[in-house]
């Protein structure tokens, strides 16, 4: 049926998405950017995470999707920002889901 998704699809669109406020304050949203952000995989600085080597946004500066080094990357080696320099990840509930 025309709108109807098929529970893989949704379920593969679900893992590469997350939830987060456009504006401060703002209404929730499911974002699902399959751009060069879906290429990156999440760190933290914490024991039991390797940390992050880049950052959404510059120094200073609100995150605008936009990444930015923070060490020299080696080729070969994984790329990895704190998810929740964007993302809520905990407000999967408001949602719904």
């Amino acid at each position: 049926e025309k709108g109807e998704v098929d529970s893989f699809t949704a379920c593969d669109t679900l893992v590469w998405s997350w939830v987060q406020a456009l504006e401060e304050d703002g209404p929730l949203y499911i974002i699902a950017d399959l751009d060069n952000g879906s290429l990156m995989n999440e760190g933290r600085f914490e024991e039991g995470w390797e940390p992050p080597n880049v950052r959404c946004g510059k120094e200073g500066e609100e995150c605008e999707l936009a990444y930015y080094a923070m060490v020299d990357i080696k080729e070969g080696e994984e790329i990895l920002c704190d998810y929740r320099e964007f993302a809520l990840l905990s407000a999967w509930p408001a949602m719904g889901l």
